[in-house]
């Protein structure tokens, strides 16, 4: 299965969901060195993403 595939089936799920947690982690084993890299740059970069959101809901509810 490609990279793009799998990081289509997370954006699905929801990019931080626990079922996307479990997706990341079934298909990182499953996936080349590069390929994992990738997933990771996906991962981080949605959860840098939230964190902005968090930051900008808790700053408009001040």
């Amino acid at each position: 299965m490609d990279v793009a595939t799998i990081v289509k089936a997370i954006e699905i799920v929801g990019a931080l969901t626990p079922a996307a947690m479990r997706l990341y982690e079934g298909f990182s084993v499953l996936v080349s060195d590069a390929d994992q890299a990738e997933l990771e740059a996906f991962y981080l970069a949605a959860r840098d993403q939230s964190d902005r959101l968090h930051d900008q809901v808790q700053a408009a509810a001040r």
